[in-house]
């Protein structure tokens, strides 16, 4: 290679003689030139970061990739855990990112008002021209869409729809039965039922009639209807993995190409396709129709709600926001809800104390009149369940739904939390698997599944609550909240008050996979129906 160094006027230039020079070193050996800027920067990112003195992974002091393998492993949550139990109550797992373990931190972080904001890991969940309230980043926007959302979402607005979810529990029986029924004389116990499966289609099919007035079909099917769980797991796996490392997303899914390959395009995925089918049922958009369905029973749904809050403010609260709150709550609500109920199953009936504790409370109800002897359970009947409501709280503390981290940005001046000061710009992260464990709010016994930990002591019980993040927490606590714990508090005591449960596998731990939420199989049990 060579480099000319006279200039026009026949001098030799000094600055082209060193050019060429670091050209000539460069193309004689470029890959020790390249191994030596890559050490460079590695040496830079871990030891120059105002980061450096917090322990952690060698690779995540310097790397994104150690998140993008731990997310894409699905045990992250279960290595945030061992992190913090080897490293202490900050670690570092990017080189701009710590992770924190204390649950006052953490409830501090998530905070309305103290100038912490979302990441671009959310920009990655669909839709992203219309982002809804779990993906918008605008501290503004969502306060706007919010507003008009916690109307639908309100708990006195859940229970006007609790006929309809009583039908999906009536459907949920019968499906039981018939299993039972279908299995006579094929011995004592009956065959095997898949409870984690049927949790999960519970959960969408009430979703479907609480958003669009109509139920999806899983239960009436018994089956994964189009694929549609299958979808919405591997949607999540893709956003967890890919959230990691956001800027990837615009040459996969938000990568223009990519509307014309079907395998990339959710246009016709179930819960999508039926989303934009109800808001064409329910055109034209007018104060007279209020949203409802035409010709449906007048019931007031998520969508009705949401059309008419963009009839009332449509600047604010465009169509695409309608579709997108509405897609969003079936994509988010039915993973979670689900999750839920089969940590809370497995749970109880893997120690018998615990669930014949939980039988012996119904049996009492029933007697006293507390609960009814038969058909559905009320919100006030199931709260006046204290070892029911133990046995859920505990449930939602050891196994959360959430498995990845929630992140939030450090504010423009920084922040102090829990005596430890991270600068600007600082990514940092909180995972409810770790923080539910925390000894000091939760006891020395944190880490295993004990009811009366929450019946002990009313304070510490009431502190125990403090700190709770199954649901998120602050401003951007989980907005379909109501609704989960509604469904949950109807449906799991009309399931253990009539029904007998005994695990297949009694010793065989649930498989759980956390893409953002954590997916659950293996929930198999004899089912008997009690006299």
């Amino acid at each position: 290679m060579g480099v000319t160094l006279e200039t026009e006027s026949g001098s030799v230039s000094p600055t082209r003689v060193v050019v060429g020079t670091i050209l000539e070193v460069v193309a004689a050996h470029w890959i020790l030139v390249g191994v030596s800027l890559l050490v460079t920067r590695i040496l830079y990112k871990r030891y120059a970061s105002p980061l450096r003195k917090y322990p952690g992974p060698f690779l995540a002091s310097f790397s994104r990739l150690w998140k993008v393998i731990s997310t894409a492993s699905g045990r992250t949550h279960l290595q945030h855990i061992e992190l913090h139990r080897r490293y202490g109550p900050v670690v570092r797992i990017a080189p701009n990112e710590v992770s924190i373990a204390s649950p006052e931190a953490a409830r501090n972080l998530l905070s309305a008002g103290k100038g912490f904001h979302k990441t671009d890991f959310y920009g990655v969940f669909p839709p992203p021209e219309n982002p809804d309230i779990f993906t918008e980043i605008r501290e503004d926007v969502h306060a706007q869409k919010k507003r008009v959302a916690n109307v639908p979402y309100s708990m006195a607005a859940m229970q006007q729809l609790s006929p309809f979810i009583n039908d999906t529990i009536e459907l949920f029986m019968r499906k039981i039965d018939e299993h039972r029924a279908a299995n006579v004389g094929s011995g004592p116990k009956g065959k095997v039922f898949d409870l984690g499966a049927f949790l999960h289609y519970f959960a969408f099919d009430v979703l479907g009639e609480v958003a669009f007035s109509r139920s999806f079909g899983f239960l009436a099917e018994g089956r994964d209807v189009e694929n549609a769980i299958k979808t919405i797991d591997q949607s999540q796996a893709y956003n967890g993995i890919v959230g990691q490392i956001p800027e990837v997303d615009y040459l996969l899914r938000r990568n223009p190409v990519g509307k014309f390959i079907p395998a990339l395009s959710t246009q016709n995925a179930l819960i999508t396709r039926m989303a934009l089918e109800e808001m064409a049922n329910r055109r034209p958009f007018d104060k007279e129709n209020a949203g409802l369905l035409r010709s449906g029973d007048g019931r007031r749904d998520l969508m009705a709600s949401l059309i008419q809050g963009h009839l009332k403010n449509p600047e604010r609260f465009a169509e695409g926001d309608v579709f997108a709150v509405a897609h969003g709550a079936i994509f988010a609500g039915s993973d979670s809800t689900a999750s839920t109920m089969q940590s809370f199953f497995w749970h109880v009936l893997s120690d018998k104390k615990v669930y014949n504790k939980l039988n012996a409370e119904l049996d009492q109800a029933v007697q006293d009149g507390t609960i009814p002897a038969s058909g559905n359970l009320s919100w006030n009947e199931s709260q006046a369940l204290p070892y029911f409501q133990a046995c859920l709280r505990e449930a939602m503390r050891v196994r959360p739904a959430v498995g990845l981290n929630i992140t939030r940005i450090a504010p423009k001046e920084g922040a102090e939390l829990d005596g430890h000061f991270f600068p600007a710009g600082t990514r940092i992260a909180a995972n409810g698997w770790v923080l539910h464990r925390d000894r000091k709010t939760f006891g020395e016994d944190a880490d295993i599944f004990r009811p009366e930990r929450w019946l002990e002591d009313e304070e510490r019980a009431r502190v125990m609550d403090r700190y709770m993040f199954q649901f998120g927490g602050g401003s951007h606590v989980c907005i379909g909240r109501n609704l989960a714990l509604l469904e949950i508090n109807k449906v799991i005591p009309r399931l253990i008050r009539d029904y007998k449960f005994e695990l297949v596998h009694p010793d065989r731990e649930l498989k759980a996979f956390a893409t953002f939420f954590v997916v659950q199989e293996g929930l198999e049990v004899y089912v008997e129906k009690k006299p």
